[in-house]
This record gives structure tokens, sequence and C-alpha cells, in this order.
């Protein structure tokens, strides 16, 4: 029996029993009975002028059919819409994610988390050791930005990423390429208090163990470690600073 094909009246619900798929914006409209580009702009939450001209009754109408028949946002599709997706990236270049309390990386993973959850952003982690090859890093533009922890980290990959005008900050103070942003802690400032408290404490022999490397944030160190002796008066001798491979072995060979 052939059945005429009418246009469901609204407040009646067209879908099926039991159905398995998302609702979609073209069923809120025949349920409505308005146009699908009516539906869009009350359910985007539009405030320009032509969301305005949308009377109480219809939004009623619109949000009312919505509600009947389970209608929730694609996520996906917004973001697409609208040219960005609101996940921002951190990408490690260890192997282990540094989350213990007592990593230098910890606070500022700490500060990325609560500003991006008071800018209404996902924090998105990608990690160096999942993936290799020259395109290793081309996995962080599913991000809207990406932040970049560790020390080893493929310079002309992140070059690329500068160059294409990809918003990329490197957490740590290295040799940073040019127009790369970065944020670093004042290791000068913080290393030279470190010696003014320990003269303070009584201390007369203090020693720098450093890595046995050339890194910018370690150079910064040990120049906040020697202005700090020569304003307590205390040896700045060859001895003040050991460079090693093993920092923590060389501390305890270095006790009395």
């Amino acid at each position: 029996m052939e059945q005429s094909r009418k246009r469901a009246k609204p407040g009646r619900n067209p879908g099926s029993v039991g159905r398995t798929s998302r609702p979609r914006q073209a069923e809120v409209a025949q349920l409505a009975g308005v146009s699908q580009a009516t539906v869009s702009l009350v359910l985007s939450a539009r405030t320009d002028g032509k969301a305005a001209t949308i009377s109480e009754e219809t939004r009623e109408r619109v949000l009312d059919a919505a509600r009947s028949l389970g209608y929730v946002h694609d996520p996906a599709a917004r973001r697409l819409a609208a040219a960005r997706n609101n996940l921002l990236g951190v990408f490690s270049f260890t192997a282990t994610f540094p989350t213990d309390v007592q990593h230098s990386y910890y606070p500022f993973l700490v500060g990325v988390e609560q500003e991006a959850a008071a800018r209404g952003y996902d924090l998105v982690l990608f990690t160096g050791s999942s993936a290799g090859g020259p395109d290793a890093l081309s996995r962080v533009r599913l991000a809207d930005g990406c932040l970049f922890l560790g020390r080893h980290a493929p310079g002309a990959e992140l070059g690329r990423l500068v160059a294409d005008g990809f918003p990329v900050v490197h957490l740590g103070r290295r040799e940073e390429l040019e127009g790369l942003a970065w944020v670093g802690a004042d290791y000068v400032s913080a290393s030279r208090a470190v010696v003014e408290h320990l003269a303070a404490l009584g201390h007369r022999r203090i020693v720098l163990v450093r890595e046995d490397d050339d890194a910018p944030a370690s150079t910064d160190r040990q120049r906040g470690f020697l202005e700090g002796l020569a304003a307590v008066s205390a040896d700045a001798g060859p001895r003040a600073v050991l460079r090693c491979a093993d920092p923590a072995r060389e501390v305890t060979a270095e006790r009395v």
C-alpha cells in the first residue's frame, strides 16, 4: 500500500524507535517546521543580526524539537566550521612524560593545565617516542598550537612549524630557533639565591655539580652560582664547579 508523503507537523517526532544514529539538524528542522538554516542559527547561539531576526516563539520551537530528538552538537563539526578545535598540544621529547613532583617541568605542566582549563582548552599529549621519521612533529597540527618539552628537539622540523606560522612555544631556555617563542625559569637569580641561603646557614664550601653540556639552562645556573659566591665572598676556585655525565654520582663522591 502506497502511503502519501506528508511533511511532519511541528511537535511530531519523525524519528524511529530504537535508532542508533545521531539526530541531525535536518530532523530538528523538520520537527520544528522551520528551515535547517534557522536551526543552525538557534543551536549555535549566534548573537549577530541574523540570529536576532528569529522570533522567540520560533526559537523555543527549535529548542523543544532538539530536546525531543535528543539532539546534541557534534564538537568535531563545530570546531571544523570555526577553523579551530580548542585543543592545545603538549609534545614531550622524553620517553616518560615528566609528571613527578620533583621533576623540573612539573610546575610548568601544572600551570599549563590550569591556564588551559581557564581558557576553555583541552590538552592533547604527543610524545617523541611514539613515532619517528622526518614528519614526527606533523601530528601536532591536529591542535591549535603546541608546547614543547625536552632538550633534544629536532630543529629542522620545529623550523618548518615556525615558518608555517603554527603557534609553538618551547618550555625551557635553549639555543632557540629564530622566531620560536620560549618560556623558562630565571635560573641565574634562583642559583644566586641558593648560594646566598647556604652561606647564611654557615656553609663555607659550596660546590655546583652540573651536567657536562653547554645547554643555556646549565650555563645560566653556573652564572648565578658564581655571582652568588662573589656576593658572599666564598671560594670560587676551579673546584667550585664540577662538570660530569652523572651529577648524582659525583655528588656522592664529593661528600666529606
